[in-house]
């Protein structure tokens, strides 16, 4: 009769176990979700303040697709203090973010930059074109 209130027992302890996984694993889903949103939005802060603007802008105006091309490829590198002491999930999406952040207020800067670089290229072309016809 012991062995048998042993097994009770312990059916018992593993169908607790089992039903209480999904619910740990769910307490850590969300710790690991706060924490990937706190590091996305330490890298656009850090992407904002980083990235310089006006040299973008001049870029796209003077280099038109060039400038815009540089843009687009070139990566700032990723500010290392931020990322002291913090866990891996948390420095792989301050690095995703703080990539993606960057690279696109490069390029809407250089894009900016290159609309109004053709305007000004436009321009005194349209006006040496009518000088000439006349």
């Amino acid at each position: 009769m012991k062995t048998s209130s042993t097994f009770h027992i312990s059916v018992l302890f593993m169908a607790v176990m089992i039903f209480c996984a999904p619910f740990v694993t769910f307490a850590q889903w969300e710790i690991t979700q706060t924490e990937r949103e706190r590091a996305v939005l330490a890298a656009w802060r850090d992407a904002e303040t980083s990235v310089d603007k006006g040299l973008w802008f001049l870029a796209g105006c003077f280099g038109n697709f060039f400038g815009y091309l540089t843009a687009s490829t070139y990566h700032r590198p990723i500010p290392t203090v931020p990322l002291l002491g913090k866990s891996p999930e948390y420095v792989a999406s301050y690095t995703d973010a703080y990539r993606a952040k960057t690279s696109e207020l490069q390029m809407a800067n250089a894009r900016i930059g290159v609309c109004l670089g053709c305007v000004l290229y436009l321009i005194p072309a349209a006006v040496t074109i009518s000088i000439a016809e006349n």
